[in-house]
């Protein structure tokens, strides 16, 4: 009987056809980093239940690649509301520095660029987004689609409202923190920016404010001598494409909430190394729905193991604790996709 492969051997065979996709369009390293990234959370997120389905019907068919121009829209768009944010977020202790902030921001409008392109290019339709800049932070709660205009006619409002997120290529979960985006929306859709770690100084590259600005800046302060410019111009990578993987959607008339889906794991122990600490806790792997902890922990199944609400509760892969505020999450395995399932979702836009 020949021998099951091990796990490391199947992520790597999976990450090699991957890597081999997106080396079309990236550099081997690049292409290396975001295929072990993409196998992860989609594996992580319960997505991957048979890898030449998924690869074939799901991720390839799902995929839009970004250009440098729409990398510039993104930075340009986020760039106001990052600024909104960060005095929103004053004396917070999850406060960001401004540039990480703008950089963060700039993703979620990737996500939306993404969208809009495989929309247009799939399905016919084309998709208005609201990019202006005068908007007040309680504004970005409503739909991130505009308008819609189908073909022979003029642009319409949408007839649903959708919010589009964005995460990482290893994100396992889609999430909306806005209490009030969740009562509003009708649709969520969840996309994953796979950029690069040096994406942003590559696009600065790229634009050439670093040879035509910083550097001769810096050289005139007797920072660096033009050899040495030189030598970082050299250095930093070149901007390459950005792959968004339009991973899915949920519409939430079809859910039953507040939980709509609960999948979880009892881990550690009650009486760790017979030392009487208690190391239990209750990871949530699969979910869709609201999940505040009163939620949680009004479901039979969790009372019956955590009757008093004491072991904590965490979301897996991002080991965040699950407290009371209103978060709606979505393992990105439990998402709707594939081309007849979106010819629905266009078909209620």
């Amino acid at each position: 009987m020949p021998k099951k492969p091990s796990k490391e051997t199947i992520f790597n065979n999976q990450v090699s056809v991957v890597k081999d996709f997106l080396a079309q369009r990236l550099s081997a390293d690049n292409a290396n980093d975001l295929a072990k990234e993409i196998i992860r959370g989609a594996d992580g997120g319960s997505e991957i239940l048979d890898f030449d389905e998924w690869f074939n019907n799901r991720f390839t068919p799902q995929v839009v690649w970004l250009d440098k121009n729409d990398y510039a829209r993104a930075i340009t768009r986020a760039l106001p509301q990052a600024l909104k944010f960060a005095g929103s977020d004053f004396g917070s202790t999850r406060q960001r520095d401004l540039g990480q902030l703008w950089t963060d921001t700039a993703r979620g409008f990737l996500g939306e660029i993404a969208f809009k392109a495989f929309v247009e290019k799939n399905f016919g339709i084309e998709i208005e987004q609201d990019i202006s800049m005068d908007k007040l932070i309680d504004d970005y709660i409503s739909s991130d689609i505009k308008a819609v205009k189908e073909a022979q006619s003029g642009y319409r409002p949408p007839k649903i409202n959708v919010s589009v997120k964005t995460g990482k290529f290893n994100a396992r979960w889609m999430d909306e923190y806005s209490a009030a985006k969740i009562k509003n929306v009708n649709a969520f859709v969840f996309v994953r920016a796979g950029t690069a770690r040096e994406h942003f100084v590559a696009f600065l590259k790229e634009v050439s404010f670093l040879k035509s600005k910083l550097f001769p800046m810096a050289e005139d302060l007797g920072e660096l001598t033009p050899e040495k410019s030189d030598q970082l111009w050299n250095a930093i990578p070149k901007f390459e494409a950005v792959p968004a993987y339009v991973s899915g959607f949920l519409m939430k008339d079809k859910l039953n909430l507040p939980v709509h889906l609960l999948g979880w794991s009892l881990k550690g122990d009650e009486n760790y190394r017979g030392q009487g600490k208690d190391t239990r806790r209750i990871e949530i792997n699969q979910g869709v729905g609201i999940l505040t902890a009163q939620n949680i922990l009004s479901r039979p199944e969790i009372q019956q193991i955590n009757p008093g609400g004491k072991i904590k509760m965490i979301i897996g892969g991002i080991n965040s604790e699950i407290n009371d505020k209103d978060h709606f999450y979505a393992n990105t395995g439990s998402l709707s996709y594939g081309k007849e399932n979106w010819q629905k979702f266009i078909n209620q836009l």
